[in-house]
């Protein structure tokens, strides 16, 4: 019903911004059928848009990824810059391409779109791609389809849950196949409240391209992010970003922010009339108990910055006490 007054609105906008420059005599009904190769050839076909850098060596290109995908049965053909078509010879190969996903091409996220027999090549969504999210320190007792589930879709859209045994024994790990926005920052966990006590779950995410460390994005690095200058970041003098490489599935250590809430790591505020935002104060309704943890203030790098700043003062002032007791001294 949606898209159907989206389509409406669409029209009519047209329509008046025509003008006089159309009748209704311009409206075609389009009445033959497709046929059964047409519909076989786009069942078979794939198109995918490179995220970031469409400027790409298009002879390399399809080669390293018929090489990723281990198949040579799939021919590759540009559309414009950045923007391909993947022509399959069984449907078994395109979906263990769409089931293994997401790809990269020299860490460029490649986002690929199922063919449409009735949508124009200019208008599929390449804003949205999915993606694997495991839920990092989510207790046995608490691995369900239905608590991966709910806790997954603060992330994005859940398409499906898994539920994976570890090693040679029965306790399983949860995760899930999140369609993730492409232009919103990366999720870095969650708080849950099993009423008698609280949990931060991280989320640890498959196969990530390059992300930004300051602002959490996927397509870009720190270094040309737009939104929050590198010079500002500190990063150069290796003080943690708002996020990091723990958002990799590689990397099974605790965030710094885990590391404050699990007692691992001094906390970050240091100002005793600072008072942080309890996500779970009184008061807050059953359905507000799984908290964004991106909501909360990301004080790293202000921390980190206070406590180089607060040093310095002391050593100023210590120096300066020397100095004058070294006067008095002499003085004497």
């Amino acid at each position: 019903m949606t898209d159907q007054l989206s389509e409406e609105n669409r029209l009519e906008a047209l329509c008046r911004s025509l003008g006089n420059l159309w009748s209704k005599d311009d409206v075609i009904d389009v009445t033959e059928g497709i046929s059964e190769e047409k519909l076989k050839k786009c069942r078979l076909t794939l198109f995918g848009k490179l995220y970031s850098r469409p400027n790409v060596n298009f002879q390399a290109f399809p080669n390293t990824m018929k090489r990723a995908w281990n198949t040579k049965n799939v021919s590759c053909t540009i559309i414009e810059t950045g923007f391909f078509s993947f022509s399959f010879k069984s449907e078994a190969d395109k979906r263990k391409v769409l089931d293994n996903g997401p790809w990269s091409f020299s860490s460029n996220l490649l986002v690929l779109q199922q063919c449409d027999l009735d949508v124009p090549e200019m208008c599929y969504d390449f804003t949205h791609c999915p993606f694997w999210v495991h839920l990092y320190g989510l207790p046995f007792g608490r691995v369900t389809k239905e608590v991966v589930k709910e806790i997954a879709a603060k992330v994005g859209e859940v398409i499906e849950v898994k539920l994976e045994t570890k090693g040679n024994t029965t306790y399983k790990v949860g995760k899930a196949r999140v369609n993730l926005k492409l232009d919103a920052p990366l999720k870095t966990g969650v708080v849950i409240n099993l009423g008698s006590k609280k949990l931060w779950i991280e989320f640890k995410y498959e196969q990530l391209p390059h992300y930004c460390y300051s602002c959490g994005r996927i397509g870009h690095y720190a270094t040309v992010c737009k939104e929050i200058p590198y010079e500002t970041t500190r990063l150069e003098e290796d003080l943690p970003g708002n996020f990091g490489n723990w958002l990799c599935v590689e990397v099974r250590e605790l965030s710094p922010y885990g590391k404050v809430f699990y007692g691992k790591q001094a906390a970050l505020l240091e100002d005793p009339n600072i008072v942080p935002e309890s996500p779970l104060a009184a008061g807050t309704s059953a359905n507000q108990h799984v908290r964004n943890a991106n909501e909360q203030p990301l004080l790293l790098l202000q921390s980190q910055q206070c406590q180089k700043e607060t040093t310095k003062q002391k050593a100023e002032s210590i120096h300066t006490s020397l100095a004058i007791t070294s006067k008095e001294g002499k003085s004497t």
